[in-house]
C-alpha cells in the first residue's frame, strides 16, 4: 500500500521540526523573557507566530500519526498477525501508542490553556520539554521502521556512536 509511507514520512516530520521550533523557542523565551512578554515587540510578534506553529504542527502531526498508525495496520505486506511475531515491530507499536498519548496530551493542554501556557516557567518548560521528548520518540520510531522494513536505519551510526543498544 503506497499511502502508508506517504502518512509516516508527513507526520514524523511535521513533529520533529514542530520538535526543533519548539527548542527555538524554549531558548528565545529564557533569553529574551522581557522582551517576549512585551506586546508589540519584534520578538512578541516572532514568539506568536512560532507558538501558532507549535499549535497547529501538534495537530496536524497528531492527525497524521493517528493516520500512519491506521495505514499501517492496513499494510498487505505486513499483516496484523506478522507485526506482532516480530519484536522490533511490537516495541514500534507500543511506542507509537505512546506518542499518540503525549501528542493528545500537547494538543489539549494547549487548546485548553491557550497560549498561557508560556506565562509560567514551570508550564512553558514542561509543555516545551514534552513537545521535545515527543519528537524525538518519532524520530527514533522513523528509525525503528527503517530497521523493520530494510534491516537498517539511518540513525545506525549514531546510536552506535553513543552507545545505544539497537536491534
Amino acid at each position: 500500500m503506497a499511502i502508508h509511507p506517504t502518512f509516516v514520512h508527513f507526520h514524523t516530520g511535521i513533529l520533529a521540526a514542530v520538535a526543533v521550533v519548539v527548542m527555538i523557542n524554549l531558548l528565545l523565551r529564557l533569553m529574551y523573557r522581557e522582551a517576549i512578554r512585551t506586546p508589540g515587540t519584534r520578538m512578541a510578534k516572532i514568539f506568536h507566530e512560532l507558538d501558532i506553529f507549535i499549535f497547529w504542527g501538534n495537530i496536524i502531526g497528531l492527525i497524521g500519526l493517528i493516520a500512519g498508525m491506521v495505514t499501517g495496520f492496513m499494510e498487505p505486506a505486513w499483516p496484523v498477525d506478522i507485526l506482532i511475531a516480530d519484536p522490533i515491530m511490537r516495541f514500534k507499536i507500543l511506542w507509537s501508542v505512546i506518542a499518540t498519548e503525549l501528542y493528545i496530551f500537547l494538543v489539549v493542554v494547549r487548546a485548553k490553556v491557550g497560549d498561557r501556557i508560556w506565562v509560567g516557567r514551570v508550564s512553558f518548560l514542561t509543555y516545551g520539554i514534552v513537545a521535545i521528548i515527543g519528537g524525538m520518540l518519532m524520530v527514533f520510531l522513523g528509525a525503528l521502521g527503517g530497521v523493520a522494513v530494510y534491516g537498517e536505519s539511518i540513525l545506525d551510526p549514531l546510536l552506535h556512536w553513543i552507545g545505544l543498544p539497537w536491534p
